[in-house]
C-alpha cells in the first residue's frame, strides 16, 4: 500500500505531512479555530504551541515511514495555504480496509474543499489496493456527516456510546464505501 506525496485536485492539493514545511500554518489555523475544532477533536487541547505541532509532524513522519498512517495537508491551489488535514489511518492490510479522518478550518467550510479531499484520497487509496474505506463521525457533527454522504459513503449504522470525550459517552455514525460498489 503506497501513497504519493502529492495529490492534485481542482481547487486543492493534498501534500504529505512528512516535512515541517507547513507547521506554522497548522499552528496558526489550530489556534485561530481552537473552539470550533475542539468540539470534535481531542488533540486540539494538547496543541498549545508551535513545538506541539512540530512534535505531531514528527509523529506523522514516523507513521508514514512505517505505513501506519498517511496524513496530508489540504492546501489551497489559489493561495498555497493550509486549510485543514486529511489522513488514511487504521489501515488493516490483511482485509484491505482503512479509515479516513479529516478537519477543516471553519472559514473554509461549505466550499467543497473537504468533499474534494475525500474523493482524492479515496481514489488513490483504492488504486493502491484498499477495498473498503470508512469514515466515523460523531452523530451531532452534521457538517462531517454531510461530507461523507456527499462523497457517496453509505451510512452503515450508529455505534452507541463508542467514544468517551470530555467525560461524556458519544454516539458515532459509520459510513463506508467499497472499491467496486
Amino acid at each position: 500500500f503506497l501513497m504519493p506525496e502529492i495529490i492534485i485536485g481542482e481547487k486543492i492539493k493534498l501534500v504529505a505531512r512528512n516535512t515541517h514545511d507547513y507547521d506554522e500554518d497548522y499552528w496558526f489555523e489550530t489556534n485561530k479555530n481552537r473552539l470550533f475544532l475542539r468540539e470534535y477533536l481531542l488533540w486540539v487541547d494538547k496543541t498549545n504551541s508551535l513545538q506541539d505541532v512540530c512534535n505531531t509532524t514528527d509523529m506523522f513522519i514516523d507513521m508514514w515511514n512505517k505505513g501506519e498512517n498517511f496524513a496530508y495537508s489540504i492546501v489551497l491551489n489559489s493561495t498555497g495555504k493550509v486549510v485543514g488535514s486529511i489522513d488514511i489511518h487504521s489501515i488493516d492490510y490483511k482485509n484491505h480496509s482503512a479509515e479516513i479522518g479529516y478537519w477543516l478550518a471553519q472559514e473554509h467550510n461549505g466550499k467543497g474543499y473537504m468533499a474534494e479531499a475525500v474523493k482524492l484520497i479515496e481514489k488513490q487509496s483504492f488504486n493502491s489496493g484498499l477495498n473498503r474505506i470508512y469514515i466515523q463521525v460523531e452523530v451531532d457533527n452534521t457538517p462531517s456527516c454531510k461530507v461523507a454522504e456527499r462523497a457517496g459513503y453509505e451510512f452503515e449504522g450508529t455505534h452507541k456510546q463508542m467514544l468517551l470525550k470530555y467525560d461524556i459517552f458519544r454516539d458515532i455514525n459509520c459510513y463506508a464505501k467499497l472499491k467496486n460498489a
